[in-house]
């Protein structure tokens, strides 16, 4: 039987998560800070779990057991869910069959990250443009149309300028483009690059903002993360020095028609 996690200690459950390769910097970062919401087949001694972040779910733990069909059926449709390994793969598949919705993601490695590449990146900003990062009253001016991570993982303007960092690029006064942390973070983030402007896309803006949040993290010891969902920020990523790209799936289930 599936329940929510009660205790504030996540320490049986996190452990579950372990195997997991793919969203480390969402998953445990949330599993720390006491974000989202967590089901398991216990809470004395879990062998199954569920973390919802939003609409982003994360299944881990005992694949054969009876429970991990069980916390499958429990997502919603147009919720996003992956799991570590393909045992938990064939279960989301057989689970929803032809209504099965797959997003193509890619992830990519940061280890071979140069930081005199992306300071030279960084530098790069065409003629009228200004790089900054972004402030609080900027972050208010943002349209959270445009950057729907700030709502959604992090509630607030102001629990976005606190637990997470932004650069943008500004021209006449006016945030067009921004690369920030996806969610709040301990040492490790995942980039989310939003061109806010349409006006001023192909200007190599998102590659100076991305470099400008690429050269704080690592001066500070943090591992910036790029996970793509499309051909145009896998080409980005190679540029910005990431390397190693490995195709991944992320699943959710379609409305019945």
């Amino acid at each position: 039987m599936i329940e929510e996690w009660i205790a504030e200690d996540r320490s049986k459950v996190r452990s579950l998560f372990d195997s997991h390769t793919r969203a480390r910097a969402v998953i445990f970062p949330a599993l720390d800070q006491g974000r989202g919401n967590v089901w398991a087949n216990s809470n004395e001694v879990p062998t199954v779990a569920r973390l919802q972040l939003a609409i982003i779910n994360a299944v881990a733990g005992d694949s054969t057991s009876p429970d991990a069909v069980e916390i499958i059926q429990m997502i919603e449709p147009m919720q996003i869910v992956f799991g570590p390994d393909d045992d938990w793969t064939l279960i989301i598949k057989e689970q929803w069959g032809d209504r099965l919705g797959i997003q193509q993601r890619t992830l990519l490695s940061p280890e071979s990250l140069d930081l005199v590449h992306l300071r030279h990146l960084r530098n790069q900003l065409p003629g009228g443009y200004k790089l900054e990062r972004m402030n609080l009253e900027t972050i208010k001016q943002v349209d959270k149309r445009r950057a729907m991570h700030i709502p959604t993982f992090f509630g607030s303007s102001e629990d976005f300028f606190k637990m997470g960092i932004a650069y943008c690029i500004k021209y006449n006064g006016e945030v067009v483009c921004m690369a920030s942390t996806f969610t709040p973070f301990t040492n490790e983030f995942e980039i989310q690059v939003d061109t806010l402007n349409p006006d001023h896309r192909r200007k190599g803006l998102a590659t100076v903002a991305s470099a400008a949040l690429m050269v704080h993290a690592l001066e500070r010891g943090l591992v910036p993360q790029w996970d793509a969902a499309n051909e145009a920020s896998i080409k980005l990523a190679l540029n910005l020095g990431y390397t190693a790209p490995n195709p991944w799936e992320a699943y959710y289930l379609k409305p019945p028609e």
